[in-house]
């Protein structure tokens, strides 16, 4: 089978390109940059470039679509937000190939925060009480309604613009710097105390052919994993695959849970790829994706991975904890980018720093949030709701 892998920068999408490799698949990926490292994978037959998504929609489809019919490609894989822009504009993409994505209108409604939670409690799951504001002044009432608050835009990903009052992120975005608005809406949500466990699905119209359910006992900024554990966790597989039937999902699946006292409590999902990822062996990833022999594939309990970049940077900038870093760096977690059969991807990992390099000289003058990192690897592949260009 020939694959396009789309945003090849993600290490989800490292990941899934090195396994679907493995197991004898033709791929194909591209991205926006040219040291992207998942491009540079012994596993790429060819690496494309593409324009950006979100800042130049019609000619990224344009250019999918001649990719596909070039390169003669049977499926497309998304590691991202692009998958927005691509269900979209589907109707422009060549009838013959296969999409591993939802309609539009499902993904929309799984990325809008606020339409989420509504979705998950209607489907009797455990759910913070939350507030929407559209303004500043809405804003700060939503915040003063919760003893404990944990705020971000509607529309947001991977840790970037998170404000809280607790917890070891408390303060580090005043609520006076955020830009609530009718066009960038936040959602409030009372701070619940509990153990962060993720998931991520493989579905087939509805239908949960592969999960995994992971916990990231290292975080980068106290916002994304950089280690990660899988577990077994009945309660986070059953809400999976309730909302992939309610909404008759397509693709790949991710949510982020709390595990607490009450039970599992439902935070949001992203209508993507994650780190879940990592923890599924290669011929259970292939088999849940091509729907083989019609079973579900859960990935074990106990497997470990790793971004021992991640980890290393980390014990650069925060030196009080470089020790925990270092037991983790050391452990016997398998590495991710890093991997000694396929090197490339680690050194050009360090390359593309280059593409957080210009975004910050983009915007240079400006108020930049501390964590620039993630905000600059995301920003020409995300979507923040609205109309797409």
């Amino acid at each position: 089978m020939r694959v396009l892998v789309t945003t090849s920068r993600m290490p989800c999408a490292i990941d899934e390109i090195r396994k679907l490799g493995e197991r004898g698949h033709q791929v194909i990926a591209t991205d926006t940059f040219r040291s992207a490292p998942g491009s540079h994978s012994r596993h790429v037959e060819r690496a494309l470039l593409t324009a950006s998504p979100t800042h130049a929609t019609n000619l990224f489809i344009e250019q999918i679509a001649s990719i596909v019919r070039d390169e003669h490609i049977d499926l497309i894989l998304p590691a991202f937000e692009e998958v927005f822009y691509l269900a979209k504009h589907e109707a422009l993409l060549p009838s013959s190939v296969g999409r591993f994505f939802s309609r539009f209108e499902v993904l929309e409604t799984l990325h809008d925060k606020t339409r989420f939670l509504g979705l998950a409690r209607d489907l009797g799951l455990l759910t913070p009480r939350s507030a929407v504001a559209t303004s500043q002044e809405e804003l700060r009432a939503a915040t003063r309604e919760f003893p404990s608050f944990f705020a971000k835009p509607v529309f947001s990903r991977g840790g970037v613009d998170l404000c809280t009052n607790k917890g070891p992120l408390a303060g580090a975005l005043p609520v006076e710097a955020c830009e609530a608005s009718e066009d960038r809406p936040w959602i409030v949500q009372e701070f619940v105390e509990g153990l962060d466990v993720c998931t991520f699905s493989v579905v087939h119209h509805g239908r949960l052919t592969g999960h995994s359910a992971y916990v990231h006992p290292r975080e980068i900024e106290h916002a994304g994993g950089i280690v990660f554990e899988s577990v077994h966790e009945p309660a986070c597989l059953e809400a999976a695959g309730r909302i992939a039937e309610a909404t008759g999902y397509h693709g790949q699946l991710s949510f982020d849970f709390l595990k607490t006292a009450k039970g599992m409590v439902l935070i949001e999902c992203n209508p993507r790829p994650t780190a879940g990822v990592h923890v599924m062996h290669a011929e259970d990833l292939e088999d849940a994706i091509l729907d083989r022999h019609g079973k579900l594939r859960v990935a074990p309990a106990g497997v470990r991975r790793k971004y021992s970049i991640a980890l290393l940077r980390d014990m650069l900038l925060h030196f009080g904890e470089a020790r925990e870093d270092l037991r983790y760096l050391l452990s016997d977690a398998k590495e991710v980018v890093a991997d000694p059969e396929d090197i490339k991807p680690a050194f050009f990992q360090a390359l593309s720093y280059g593409h957080v390099l210009a975004y910050r000289l983009h915007h240079a003058g400006k108020s930049l949030k501390k964590r620039t990192l993630m905000a600059a690897y995301f920003e020409d592949v995300l979507w923040n709701g609205g109309s797409m260009k």
